[in-house]
């Protein structure tokens, strides 16, 4: 006979949550599994997905037992898929998935959003659970109307993780724009000065931005030969321009590692240029001068010339 134990072991085994396949493959009686859930013994968290009553019902619980549900149904969706994909945004009080319009009818064991743009390029697989892009995610975070700083740090750690790209985020928002939908407004108004890894290097695009200059490639990677250089903040060809918080740059060791990478730029016939949090803030025009005097003004190209080999990352 199948004992109490046995099924809260299978439950362990995932992620605290025993399905009925789980239960089928137990050989469980049907009359007793509907006896222990009549007692409150097992609850049920969407059909087919129960938690033990001693086990709390945690947001991965959630989003797994409502991800087993739905199937190929659904997917994660807005800041539920951000939080599950890594993204650095609060996590949520309930799991949100997406659906098609056409499957609206669907009863709402977890909160459902439903969508007339249903493409598998939209969608990802992470850790066993099917979720819509960063990319998507972050704009269907953004017609919830989150403040503005909170969007922005989203795009941000998205775009620092990997999880997207500024090319593929503004893509994605002029797929899925259309007027009247909201949050793209104040998508479009982030998306101007996003692109960089930090608060800091967003301030640095804004202020270049304010004062006309031109946009450079962000975190550009560098290789010579075949070989890995460097990966830097921002590129305008061969001037390289890196934007330094105290962060990571206050030991000997961390301001060793600053040089020997300056150099490697240096030996490729790069020109560095390095601003400090205080330069960003508080000494705008010394960036502008500085950047002036290598040739980068109000309507200038932002390519200077041809450096080594360059992968762009955003």
């Amino acid at each position: 006979m199948i004992g109490e134990l046995d099924l809260i072991e299978r439950a362990m085994a995932n992620h605290h949550l025993l399905t009925s396949t789980a239960l089928h493959e137990l050989s469980m009686n049907p009359g007793r599994w509907e006896r222990l859930v009549d007692k409150g013994l097992w609850i049920q968290v969407t059909p087919g997905h129960f938690r033990h009553a001693a086990t709390p019902l945690t947001f991965p619980m959630m989003v797994r037992a409502g991800a087993g549900w739905l199937g190929r149904r659904g997917a994660l969706f807005g800041t539920t898929a951000l939080w599950w994909l890594g993204v650095d945004v609060p996590e949520p009080t309930h799991a949100d998935f997406l659906v098609p319009r056409s499957s609206r009818s669907i009863p709402n064991w977890m909160t459902i959003h439903t969508s007339k743009m249903w493409s598998a390029r939209n969608f990802v697989w992470h850790e066993g659970v099917r979720t819509t892009t960063a990319g998507r995610a972050i704009i269907d975070h953004a017609s919830t109307m989150p403040s503005a700083r909170s969007l922005e740090n989203a795009i941000d750690s998205a775009i620092s993780i990997r999880r997207t790209a500024m090319p593929r985020l503004s893509a994605e928002l002029a797929r899925v724009s259309r007027r009247g939908r909201p949050g793209v407004r104040l998508m479009r108004e982030l998306l101007i000065d996003s692109g960089g890894e930090s608060p800091l290097e967003r301030r640095f695009l804004q202020l270049l931005r304010q004062h006309g200059l031109p946009r450079p490639t962000c975190q550009v990677v560098f290789h010579s030969s075949g070989k890995f250089v460097a990966r830097v903040d921002f590129a305008f060809g061969r001037l390289v321009v890196e934007v330094m918080g105290r962060l990571g740059h206050v030991s000997d060791r961390d301001r060793q590692r600053d040089t020997r990478r300056r150099n490697a730029l240096t030996r490729e016939g790069l020109e560095v240029v390095e601003f400090t949090t205080a330069d960003v803030i508080d000494d705008p025009a010394y960036i502008v001068r500085t950047l002036a005097e290598r040739g980068l003004v109000a309507g200038s190209s932002p390519s200077l010339a041809v450096g080594p080999r360059q992968e762009r990352s955003c």
